[in-house]
């Protein structure tokens, strides 16, 4: 999926298909069932792009990654250094039973679940739009129902979004509503999990791992999460006079 769309192949993208159809028979041209050119306005692709190669890669390198892009909510703790011991697993998109005083009423659906010896990482994942504390306590009360999460350590990791006011107000309603079933809140910023990404691809280039840290990084790069450009690196930058040179030039300049 990810080089048909780096390769321009997923110029539409089917959004219904007919109960009656076998899928194949949608002609081209037809408005019905697709939308134009808008996979990389959608956030769960790129959920599905990013954390499913994480996934592959060894726990201790996936482990290393996410905690150099995270960041505590607040005033809260930081991500462990030392990564939980065992083989973590993943689960995408999972359907939970809604926990005590939840507000839904069928189901509840966090986007990532790393079940991972005693830690359970709760991953919240966003391109556009606001992050919602509201939903963060619905999904850490429906993990915590689960009876094999129900004593693990759970981290809640809000990956992208906006976190309003620096996240003092999440954290407080975090803390007044689910207190004991919650370790910590991360906060990643796309942009800084690309930016960590970077030192990582050079020292692993010659490794099996190599490709799966390249198709990271050229999925965020799609959604347009690149490399920062500092300006002092720009040449205009870099190569300006210095600031004696910059007062006898401003000083030999005549008004005409």
């Amino acid at each position: 999926m990810l080089k048909a769309l780096l390769h321009g192949k997923l110029r539409r993208v089917a959004v219904g298909v007919d109960e009656e159809s076998d899928g194949d028979t949608l002609e081209e041209g037809s408005a019905q069932g697709t939308a134009t050119d808008g996979l990389t306005e959608l956030e769960d692709p790129l959920t599905s792009m990013v954390f499913e190669r994480l996934a592959y890669l060894p726990a201790e390198l996936a482990w290393a990654i996410l905690r150099g892009a995270s960041r505590p909510l607040g005033d809260g703790p930081p991500m462990p250094a030392i990564p939980p011991a065992g083989a973590p697993s993943w689960s995408f998109w999972p359907s939970l039973r809604p926990g005590d005083r939840g507000r839904n009423k069928v189901r509840v659906e966090p986007d990532v679940l790393v079940s991972w010896g005693d830690t359970l990482l709760l991953i919240e994942a966003k391109h556009r739009g606001f992050q919602d504390p509201a939903q963060w306590v619905e999904q850490i009360r429906a993990a915590r129902a689960m009876p094999a999460h129900s004593e693990k350590q759970l981290w809640l990791i809000a990956v992208g979004g906006i976190v309003m006011q620096e996240g003092h107000g999440h954290l407080a309603r975090v803390r007044r509503d689910v207190a004991s079933d919650v370790a910590g809140v991360l906060t990643i910023r796309w942009e800084d999990l690309r930016e960590v990404l970077y030192p990582i691809e050079a020292s692993t280039r010659a490794s099996p791992q190599s490709a799966v840290l390249r198709d990271m990084a050229a999925a965020l790069e799609a959604w347009g999460y690149r490399r920062k450009t500092w300006f002092s690196s720009l040449p205009a930058v870099t190569e300006r006079p210095g600031s004696e040179d910059s007062v006898g030039m401003i000083q030999g300049w005549r008004i005409r």
